[in-house]
């Protein structure tokens, strides 16, 4: 009976110290998993900040190419675009290939005017027996119709149709001599021109220059007169420039 008694006591006992172990164990567990929570970030605004830190590296990048806007300084003139309609015989619609020169013509016709010349371009559609036309024509008293756009090929410069912008312009006799006020509409018209297609002196030439034929009559006869009209160009847009600087 006391053996049994002694032998029910051992048991206990082993369960108690089992139990114990099992309990140590439990509390070593947490203290670990305690320690191990302690190294995390404490709260969310931890996690914020590591990821706002490292979001803050500055990231060095190229910045983007502009194109710089073209300015003309050369007021743009008083131009009346009645353009031609598409057609064969005076605005063909192709493309010119560049704009090179602007080439300055006379009409040949002494004492008609602009509009008259617009209207026998826009005629040729039906009269369908030559190919002429312009892309202006500066009248007797300074008017400017535009005919066919720049940047359309015009027939007016024979191999250089597709390289350049016509002017013709309108006289009072057959010298081909310009009034002043054709005079001074073509310097403001070539020099809008010529700053608009970033172009120079050279570039202002006469039909003559393409051909040999003598036309504009006055300023192939005149060669010094020549020369002052494209120095009154340059001049025009130089004082154009001062002007925008001030």
């Amino acid at each position: 009976m006391k053996k049994r008694q002694r032998h029910t006591e051992k048991g206990s006992r082993r369960c108690v110290r089992r139990a114990l172990v099992w309990v140590i164990a439990l509390l070593l567990t947490a203290l670990a998993v305690y320690l191990l929570l302690s190294q995390l970030p404490k709260d969310d605004i931890d996690v914020d900040a590591l990821l706002k830190e490292s979001s803050s590296i500055p990231i060095e990048t190229e910045a983007p190419e502009t194109e710089t806007e073209h300015i003309n300084p050369v007021p743009y003139p008083d131009i009346d675009e009645q353009l031609l309609t598409i057609n064969d015989w005076s605005r063909p619609g192709t493309k010119t290939d560049a704009i090179e020169y602007v080439v300055v013509h006379y009409l040949g016709n002494p004492k008609t005017t602009a509009q008259q010349n617009h209207d026998y371009f826009e005629s040729l559609k039906d009269l369908q027996d030559v190919s002429m036309s312009a892309n202006f024509v500066v009248g007797l008293e300074g008017e400017i119709i535009e005919c066919v756009p720049p940047g359309e090929i015009a027939y007016a410069s024979n191999s250089m149709n597709h390289l350049s912008i016509s002017i013709e312009n309108c006289h009072l006799d057959d010298s081909g001599r310009f009034t002043e006020a054709t005079y001074t509409s073509l310097v403001h018209l070539t020099a809008w021109l010529v700053c608009e297609y970033d172009l120079d002196r050279e570039h202002i030439i006469r039909h003559y220059d393409v051909t040999g034929k003598e036309c504009p009559l006055y300023y192939v006869e005149h060669e010094d007169k020549w020369e002052e009209f494209r120095d009154d160009v340059m001049n025009y847009i130089e004082e154009c420039k001062e002007a925008k600087g001030k």
